[in-house]
């Protein structure tokens, strides 16, 4: 008996969405759920519906209950939004009758670009099975009395191969797996006592959550610079400020300390079923390329050509959004940079700045708004909220000190489990340590 999500919840979503699922078995009904709210069931296949996120951009939990026909729970799965999702999603589906080992299984995906996979394979216990044209195989005889394990791998053009495992039998009836959720804190007294010692310092619904580990590595700097080509943006930038610094190493982050820019303009790429919006986003920066001053006058441009065949209009609220998103990717500390000139007036976003804000609060990410010149009346930047005018080369100087002591405070603890990280708040054990929040710096 399974159920998984055919839906890939990427990008940022809010409001009516369509859901897909694929269900084996002799399943009755589907009850859907967002954040442990009821949103539909589905009384048989096709197994679609819509359901609804609200109209606040924040991260969600979507469960998915395969019922019988006294609504009993057979099987579930659960599905992320608003959080990272990688590019392809492969899933297994097994073949079986109820007390029996599975007769077959189907290797199913998706895919953000709607390519056809290169390669698609699956392992029995370790050895090769060989599907056919629809990913299906007859699975070897067994029995239930011993764990086996089913790998799937499917490789698409120019991604990195996508593993899928899946374990039954034994003690186990379902898939097992493990994940950790990443929670930044920001110390005040410099390095945290080791993971044994953090119990009770972070609590979910007033429960202890266990501690794994703490991460202590390079920080990551997202930046969404304004759109204006680049030499109006260095004639804006003044002779006081950006522009004039003799070396190009003044101003650096942390040794080591990652930046990479987030373009506001996205380029939009037909996936399968509908079309998506893709901002890009440019290779990794570090102190060896640059203080944060050169990098943002010099690095992380595209050029015409990497904008599409019909670029799209700049979209700054979403690049930062965006921007946030992918600072929790690889779990590290982390910051957004949002680089105005002051007078924009102009933004195409789906999203308004304070949706933005919010959802970089909720997601502990936090925001720096630096503008070049005093904000104008009306402006963008002035929709931002508090900013920091870096035209003149002491205030860039205090500007990128607070940026380097935000990130250079912060620690990120590894916590068993996935969850929603607006659910997570500190307990009674904690000390000299506070949530890490978005919103502007």
């Amino acid at each position: 008996m399974t159920i998984s999500f055919l839906t890939l919840f990427f990008g940022l979503i809010t409001g009516s969405y369509p859901v897909e699922l694929a269900v084996s078995g002799p399943v009755a009904a589907v009850e859907l759920t967002v954040d442990d709210r009821a949103s539909a069931r589905l009384p048989g296949p096709p197994w679609k519906a819509r359901i609804d996120f609200g109209r606040t951009l924040a991260p969600h939990r979507i469960v998915a209950r395969a019922l019988d026909a006294e609504g009993k729970e057979l099987a579930r799965a659960e599905e992320w939004a608003n959080l990272p999702h990688p590019l392809s999603k492969v899933e297994i589906l097994l073949e079986s009758t109820k007390g029996e080992p599975p007769r077959a299984a189907k290797v199913v995906w998706a895919n953000l670009h709607g390519e056809a996979p290169e390669s698609i394979s699956l392992a029995f216990d370790g050895r090769p099975l060989k599907l056919d044209p629809a990913g299906r195989v007859e699975l070897p005889a067994h029995d239930l009395k011993t764990i086996h394990i089913l790998t799937a791998e499917v490789r698409f053009p120019g991604l990195q191969r996508v593993h899928r495992d899946l374990a039954y039998g034994g003690e186990y009836g379902s898939e097992v797996s493990t994940e950790l959720t990443a929670v930044p804190l920001r110390s005040r007294s410099g390095k945290l006592p080791p993971p044994e010692k953090l119990a009770g310092w972070l609590v979910q619904g007033g429960r202890p959550l266990a501690v794994a580990a703490v991460e202590e590595g390079p920080a990551q700097l997202f930046v969404v610079r304004t759109p204006v080509p680049l030499g109006s943006l260095s004639a804006g930038l003044g002779t006081r400020g950006l522009q004039v610094h003799e070396d190009r190493f003044n101003m650096k982050l942390g040794r080591d300390d990652q930046v990479r820019f987030v373009h506001p303009a996205p380029q939009r790429v037909q996936g399968s079923g509908e079309a998506s919006d893709l901002f890009d986003i440019s290779p990794v920066y570090t102190d060896g390329d640059g203080g944060l001053p050169y990098m943002l006058r010099n690095l992380g441009r595209l050029s015409s050509a990497a904008l599409g065949v019909v670029p799209q209009a700049a979209r700054i609220a979403d690049a930062v959004a965006v921007a946030g998103l992918e600072a929790t990717t690889e779990n590290r500390r982390r910051a957004v940079l949002l680089l105005l000139s002051g007078d924009e007036t102009q933004d195409a976003s789906r999203y308004d700045a304070d949706k933005v804000r919010r959802f970089l609060a909720a997601i502990r990410v936090p925001l720096h708004v630096w503008t070049l010149r005093r904000p104008a009346p009306g402006s963008l930047a002035a929709a931002w909220g508090p900013s920091r005018e870096v035209e003149a080369r002491g205030d860039l100087r205090l500007a990128v000190d607070a940026l380097r002591s935000d990130l250079d405070s912060q620690r990120i603890v590894m916590v068993d489990g996935r969850h929603l990280p607006q659910s997570i708040s500190l307990g009674p054990a904690a000390r000299d340590v506070e949530m890490v929040a978005g919103g502007p710096r």
